[in-house]
């Protein structure tokens, strides 16, 4: 038991209690975030929601995001956004991979979720979420010029811009026009009755939850992937391997996508030993009784995914990048993309999108670190150069 943010918490590196908090999740337990994450994301988000609320939301989700979805859509987006993204490369020696990371995600994400393309808008209103993540978990001091006060001012901004898209559309349908749902607002605007507050909400959740994993996750792949060559001549024959029996055509298909057998490995491991999601928040809503320990009602809970990621009794030198550990180590004890009823809908999307950055960046470059640059937690990671590779052909 400690106390953390004003209030009695239990923080928890028990892989036991985090996978039965988890599980209990809706049960025993409700969301525990701070008041300034509210604010932030609005009363809406997802993460706030309990109950019926909770289910029917995530379930207006899963059903956008579903694996027809995956094969007809998300994998030729993906593989075209990121086609356009290496292009741009030809013409330099050094990238920043943390910008390219966070344009190509935010990109995707734009695209699929209110058919938005790249252009100057998108490259604007990335800066402005950027903004906003920064104040997510910074002191909730709404004062001129500090973090949070920027990121609440980033939310109007970003706000702005759904709003303008809900009217567009709804004015189409004034005008007679059927609405398409083939983006997540038109999909959301067609299936659900959700006033233009709770579709705004949604947007930025969505923007929050397909964003944070992916666009930290890939500079922290590449990372881990500088410091052990063997993973990288493995990775490379995979997806040549694949290349060579791609259709005439070039494009990646669905049964191509279930090769990158080796890749999941890699992925597993960079995110953990990376640990973007660090931990969770949660409130007990009764006495909760746990292994002959107690939590109060009321009481805090923080499960820390860290800790258990680079727990030893559960992973041979925990501290080591070893994706080949993926072959034989059990699941149960992975916990990147949280579990039980609120984990991530969008954890197989996440998986794709830095499979195909992979792909196309094993068949193409040859790469390694500019300058030595290190990940920190901030609490997100971060890397404070932006890591800065050395790209060949």
């Amino acid at each position: 038991m400690s106390s953390l943010f004003g209030s009695k918490t239990v923080v928890s590196a028990d892989v036991e209690l985090n996978r039965f908090l988890l599980q209990n999740d809706m049960k025993m337990f409700e969301p525990g975030w701070p008041t300034s994450f509210k604010k932030i994301f609005g009363k809406n988000a997802i993460s706030l929601h309990v109950g019926d609320a909770h289910k029917y939301m995530r379930s207006v989700i899963v059903s956008f995001l579903n694996s027809e979805k995956h094969r007809a859509v998300f994998l030729g987006d993906a593989e075209q956004l990121v086609s356009m993204a290496l292009s741009t490369w030809k013409d330099k020696s050094v990238i920043c991979v943390v910008d390219e990371s966070r344009k190509f995600t935010f990109n995707m994400l734009l695209r699929n979720i209110m058919r938005m393309e790249p252009g100057e808008e998108t490259d604007k209103l990335g800066r402005e979420f950027e903004a906003l993540m920064k104040g997510l978990m910074s002191i909730p001091l709404s004062l001129p010029g500090t973090s949070y006060w920027k990121a609440l001012q980033a939310r109007v901004k970003l706000l702005r811009v759904v709003n303008k898209k809900i009217e567009e559309r709804n004015q189409k349908k004034r005008n007679g026009d059927a609405l398409k749902d083939d983006d997540f607002l038109g999909w959301v605007m067609k299936n659900t009755d959700y006033s233009t507050e709770e579709m705004g909400d949604l947007m930025l959740t969505m923007l929050f939850g397909g964003y944070e994993s992916t666009a930290r996750a890939i500079p922290l792949a590449l990372y881990f992937l500088g410091s052990c060559p063997d993973a990288v001549e493995q990775l490379k024959e995979e997806h040549i391997q694949i290349d060579r029996h791609k259709k005439k055509d070039g494009k990646l298909e669905w049964d191509d996508y279930k090769k990158m057998d080796f890749t999941q490995c890699v992925i597993n491991e960079a995110l953990r030993l990376g640990n973007i999601a660090k931990f969770i928040k949660r409130k007990a809503t009764a006495d909760v009784h746990f292994n002959g320990f107690t939590i109060p009602n009321q009481c805090s809970v923080t499960a820390n995914f860290a800790a258990v990621h680079l727990d030893p009794s559960l992973y041979e030198e925990p501290e080591l990048f070893n994706p080949w550990r993926w072959k034989i180590t059990k699941s149960k004890n992975f916990m990147a993309f949280g579990g039980g009823a609120r984990q991530c809908p969008g954890a197989e999307l996440a998986r794709l999108e830095m499979a195909v950055f992979l792909h196309y960046l094993a068949l193409t470059w040859k790469w390694e670190l500019e300058e030595p640059d290190h990940p920190l937690a901030m609490p997100y990671v971060h890397f404070p150069k932006g890591l800065p590779i050395r790209i060949t052909k």
